[in-house]
Order: C-alpha cells, then structure tokens, then sequence
C-alpha cells in the first residue's frame, strides 16, 4: 500500500510512520508533506497514492483548501488535534478521522475501515463543510491566565507571540508572560491564521510582533521578536516560502 502523509509536526509524522510499518511493514510511505503549497504541487507531479493520512491545519492554511486546486481521487484518513466542529463533520459524513496523539489501535481501526468500506466521492460533502466552518468559525479574542493568586484576562490584541518550553507561554506586548494550558497544536486551531503564524515547533508568532527578518543559510530565515526572545529564532526552509505569502497576504 503507498501511503501519502500531509503533516507540519515532525514528531507527528515520526510516530504515524512508525505505527504504520508496525502494522505492516510492506507500506511504502510515497511522501512527507508539511504545507497546503507543497501538498499541491505534489500533486501536480505525481500519481494519487493509495491512501493519504492528512492533518486538518497545516502550516500555511487548512488542508482542505488542497482540494480546491486539485483532484483527490483516493481515500483520505483525517488527523486533528483539537478542532471539535471538524470531528463533528466527519461523523455526520461517515468519514474517519483520528484524534492526536495517534495510537497504534486508531490506525489499525482507520486501516480496517479503509479495506472495507472507505468511499472517496463522499468528500465533496465533507469539503463543503469544512469550507462552511472555516468561514464562520469564531476564533480566540482572549485568554483566561494565572498571576499568583490572582486570575487575568489577556486579549488577543495583546498578544505578540506563543512558545512551547516544557509547557506552553504566552508573551504579551509589554514583555509580560503567562504559562497557558493549551498545547501549540491546540492554539492553531483557536487563532486567526491571517494574524497568527507558526513559524516552527516551538513558535507561533502574530504578525505584529516580528520587528525584523534576516535571510540565512540555506534558505532560512532569521527572526527577531518584539519583545525580543533570548534565543535565535529561525523559520525553516520548508516553512519559508508559504511563511513570506503570509506575510504579504
């Protein structure tokens, strides 16, 4: 079996690759790929695989917006961390998702239902949904943080960046930070793409808060932040271009 995996997080795709070959290790994994951009031109290159393993928010935008560039002709395995109203689509469509972190009894589940009865012209419907989601969905105005005994209520506008240490901060403009429950997987989901960005696996950035980009080595970027971040943070390669379209957009 080709399995094609659409995916930004590489611990993501690490742990679905190796829970695929556990289960059977003549699947031949066609590609990794991390962006709405990259997926596309992927497809224009090559042929359909015999199934896709696809995260619902990639990098650059929602992945169903693949969809609206090129023909799918295979069965698709939905991956979400969070997104309850895109879980409720697939249930009413019948069509399967998995819920992160993936374990090896999900796939297998998926891979069952795959053989038996998994229909691709059933996802027109669901596309449609998801475009009718994405459209009216309500995204975070506000966190709800914790400053000793006292509770805080942060806006949006106030925030300049997000990054994961052991847990998840978030940083507001006048350089204040707050330990936050949510996961980075998480906080992509709840925040405006056209403000927010995340640039690596440790960053989600808003485009106010980026005071100057530097080119780097291999096509890397270099940023800086405001309020500045004690470490050098870079934006990948990979990431780069679909990065700068976002910025321009």
């Amino acid at each position: 079996m080709d399995v094609l995996i659409i995916e930004d997080e590489e611990s993501a795709f690490k742990n679905l690759k190796r829970i695929l070959l556990e289960i059977d290790s003549s699947i031949n994994i066609v590609s990794w790929l991390q962006s709405v951009e990259q997926s596309i031109d992927w497809f224009q290159s090559n042929n359909s695989p015999d199934i896709i393993f696809l995260d619902i928010h990639l990098s650059d935008d929602l992945s169903f917006r693949i969809f609206e560039s090129v023909k799918v002709s295979c069965p698709i395995i939905f991956t979400t961390a969070y997104d309850q109203f895109a879980i409720k689509a697939f249930e009413l469509n019948s069509i399967d998702y998995l819920l992160k972190p993936i374990t090896l009894k999900d796939v297998k589940k998926s891979l069952t239902k795959y053989h038996s009865n998994i229909n691709s012209n059933s996802y027109d419907k669901l596309i449609q949904d998801l475009h009718k989601i994405s459209i009216n969905k309500n995204y975070k105005e506000r966190f709800l943080v914790n400053k000793g005994d006292e509770l805080r209520i942060v806006l949006i506008s106030d925030v300049s960046y997000f990054y994961k240490d052991n847990t998840t901060f978030i940083v507001l403009k006048n350089g204040y930070r707050y330990p936050i429950r949510f996961t980075l997987e998480q906080l992509n989901y709840l925040l405006n793409p056209t403000n927010f960005y995340r640039i690596n696996r440790q960053f989600i950035v808003s485009i106010t808060a980026i005071s100057k980009i530097t080119l780097w080595f291999k096509g890397k970027l270099k940023l800086r932040l405001n309020p500045e971040f004690k470490e050098t943070i870079f934006v990948s390669r990979e990431k780069s271009m679909s990065f700068k379209k976002w910025m321009d957009q």
